[in-house]
C-alpha cells in the first residue's frame, strides 16, 4: 500500500512538471536584467531609467481615484465587514454604480478603460483600506470571467458578457477541489460534449471558490474526458 501510493505520487509531480513544463514561454525576444545578472552582467541599461507608467494622468483615472479614496473613508466600515464576514450588499452596489467592476474592461464593452498601472494603484488604495474588498475586485477582473475574455475569448463572448460584468455582475474562480489545491495536473472536475454537440457537460466538485456565494458568473476549470487537456469554462450561476 505504502509503495502504491508513493507511485501515485510521484506519477501526479511528474504530471504536474509537464503542465508546467508547456506553459513556458518558447522564446525570449528581449533581454532579461536577471538573467544578464546570473551570467555576471549588470546591465543597469535594461531597468534604468525605469519605464513611465501609462495611464496615471489620466483626468478619469485621478478623478476615479479621489472619487474611491472618498467612498472608503465615508462608506466602509471594515470591522463591521470582519464582524460579519459579509461585504454589504450597498457597498458592493455602490462600487458597481462607480464602475470599480469594470476599471481595465475598454469603454467600448462598458468598462472604465483604466491602464494596468491605474488599476494597481487603484487596487493598492482599497487594500490600504479593506482586504475583503480587495479581494472581491481583484479576483472579479483578475482570475474571474473579465481578464481570460479580454485575452482570450471571441468578440461575440466579449459582448455577450463584458457590459454585464463591467456593471457589476460578479464573476468568481473555480479552481480548488476537495483532494486538489492550485494544482492543476490533479485536477478531477470533467467536462465532455453533449451528444447532440451543443453544449458541454461539466461534473464535479468546487471548494473555496473565490467570490463564489455572491457570483453570478464562474470561471470553472475541468479536464476533457477525451484527452485529458483542461480548459476554462464560463458558467452561469443562475
Amino acid at each position: 500500500m505504502a509503495q502504491q501510493s508513493k507511485t501515485k505520487k510521484l506519477a501526479s509531480e511528474e504530471e504536474a512538471m509537464r503542465v508546467a513544463e508547456e506553459a513556458r514561454e518558447e522564446s525570449w525576444e528581449k533581454a532579461s536584467f536577471l538573467k544578464e545578472l546570473f551570467l555576471g552582467k549588470f546591465r543597469f541599461d535594461l531597468v534604468y531609467p525605469f519605464p513611465r507608467l501609462k495611464g496615471l494622468d489620466d483626468p478619469e483615472y485621478q478623478a476615479f481615484f479621489n472619487k474611491m479614496k472618498k467612498f472608503l473613508k465615508e462608506e466602509v466600515d471594515s470591522d463591521k465587514i470582519d464582524r460579519e464576514d459579509k461585504v454589504p450588499e450597498e457597498v458592493i452596489r455602490k462600487l458597481a454604480e462607480m464602475g470599480a467592476f469594470g476599471i481595465k474592461i475598454k469603454k467600448e464593452y462598458g468598462g472604465l478603460g483604466f491602464s494596468m498601472a491605474a488599476y494597481t494603484n487603484i487596487m493598492k488604495l482599497v487594500t490600504s483600506k479593506d482586504g475583503a474588498l480587495t479581494a472581491l475586485l481583484s479576483a472579479h477582473q483578475s482570475i474571474g470571467v473579465p481578464q481570460p475574455l479580454i485575452l482570450f475569448g471571441t468578440e461575440e463572448q466579449k459582448k455577450k458578457y463584458l457590459p454585464e460584468l463591467a456593471k457589476g455582475a460578479v464573476s468568481g474562480f473555480a479552481l480548488t477541489e476537495p483532494d486538489v489545491g492550485s494544482d492543476p495536473a490533479n485536477l478531477h472536475t470533467s467536462v465532455r460534449e453533449s451528444e447532440d454537440g451543443k453544449y458541454y457537460i461539466l461534473n464535479g466538485e468546487k471548494l473555496w471558490t473565490t467570490n463564489g456565494p455572491i457570483a453570478k458568473y464562474l470561471v470553472v476549470m475541468a479536464r476533457h474526458v477525451e484527452d485529458g487537456k483542461i480548459s476554462a469554462f464560463i458558467v452561469d450561476t443562475d
